[in-house]
């Protein structure tokens, strides 16, 4: 069951990347878009590219029961692909809750039914086999990721010490794997607990090559945490971690609530028109590349930059009447006989140094003064 969604974050996300994928459950999210976006407006969404919808049921499993009782020793491994049978069954039946969202009429809700089952993107036919077929490979080669998963795991329990952990893979019969380790003989523990923590690294080592999968298949990144990227990526971390949406993501929430600027409810509402215009503005575009550079500023700093009315100034001496009134002065300031020339250089480099540094991106400030906050429509 969803009882709430981020819609808030939906909406920073629509503003800062050309396209979002929404991984859905069961779409049970749409009726709370409907409500944000209203129905048409979800459709052009939809049909902008800007906003994407995928809900899969694929999922890799692992540890299986016949009668209760495992059929493979402790840890050892076997692997399958779980589906749903009736995919597309199961998803129409799930839109039946836009029944309930107010005003929406029936045309108009069978308009959006066909447009979101028709425009779910998907991944390969054979995703979830060659999902299954990389987590074996991985283990077959013993990838080092398995053992970082389970060396992260063992860091948290007070047992660990400085004791050096162990790790093999033993393919003991086609596609059973059996993994190796010191747990029960050097760290004390029972062979169902060892059974337990290496389970929960081989579920870590599935979800992370499911991400992987994932992006390959939506052409897209997600979001992940600093200390993802080694496991992530592997040698590639470096790289990569420079594509990471979610810092970004991150500097828009952490600026929309220093700035107390409006935010989402689950029961607000989105100008879709006003969304996608500011997605293509110059403000936006400015605003996206200054959040890229708030690593280095305190929460304090933020806020003197963005608070009472400094971004309004910087506003307006962006403006052709601000840059009028620079001209006037500088040049006025270097007409001045006891001043002279060289005064009006300097105060044109005094001109430029708060252009660009007590006022950095102006067209940032003027997508939060007005850009950001325009988007959001009245309460009903």
């Amino acid at each position: 069951m969803v009882s709430h969604v981020d819609v808030g974050s939906l909406v920073r996300r629509l503003l800062l990347f050309d396209a979002v994928t929404v991984k859905s459950v069961r779409l049970r999210e749409v009726p709370f878009f409907v409500r944000t976006f209203g129905g048409a407006g979800l459709r052009q969404l939809l049909a902008a590219g800007a906003l994407r919808i995928s809900s899969e049921f694929t999922a890799i499993g692992t540890d299986f029961l016949r009668d209760g009782v495992r059929h493979v020793p402790l840890s050892h491994f076997t692997f399958g692909v779980i589906d749903m049978k009736d995919r597309e069954g199961v998803l129409a039946s799930e839109l039946r809750s836009l029944e309930g969202v107010p005003g929406l009429r029936n045309r108009e809700r069978a308009a959006l039914q066909e447009t979101i089952l028709a425009g779910l993107v998907r991944p390969p036919p054979d995703h979830g086999s060659r999902l299954m077929s990389q987590i074996e490979s991985d283990l077959r080669r013993n990838t080092p990721m398995l053992e970082a998963l389970i060396a992260k795991q063992l860091s948290t329990r007070a047992a660990a010490g400085g004791r050096r952990l162990e790790v093999r893979v033993e393919e003991t019969q086609e596609r059973t794997f059996h993994i190796i380790t010191n747990l029960v003989r050097d760290f004390g523990m029972s062979e169902a607990e060892a059974h337990e923590l290496l389970k929960g690294s081989v579920v870590a080592l599935a979800n992370m090559n499911h991400r992987l999968a994932d992006m390959e298949a939506y052409s897209a990144i997600t979001g992940f945490a600093d200390s993802e990227a080694p496991l992530l990526f592997g040698r590639l971390a470096a790289v990569i971690a420079a594509q990471n949406p979610r810092p970004v993501e991150e500097h828009f929430a952490r600026v929309v609530t220093i700035a107390n600027l409006p935010d989402m409810s689950p029961w607000g509402r989105v100008d879709v028109e006003a969304l996608l215009e500011a997605r293509q503005s110059s403000e936006c575009r400015e605003f996206r590349a200054w959040l890229a550079t708030l690593d280095e500023f305190s929460d304090a700093q933020i806020a003197e930059m963005v608070g009472g009315l400094r971004h309004r100034v910087a506003c307006v001496i962006s403006g052709a009447p601000g840059r009028m009134a620079r001209l006037v002065a500088t040049t006025a300031v270097g007409l001045i006989p006891v001043v002279g020339p060289a005064a009006g250089a300097v105060v044109g480099a005094i001109d430029s140094f708060l252009l660009d540094r007590m006022f950095p991106s102006s067209g940032a400030f003027a997508f939060l003064d007005r850009t950001y906050p325009s988007l959001f429509l009245p309460g009903p």
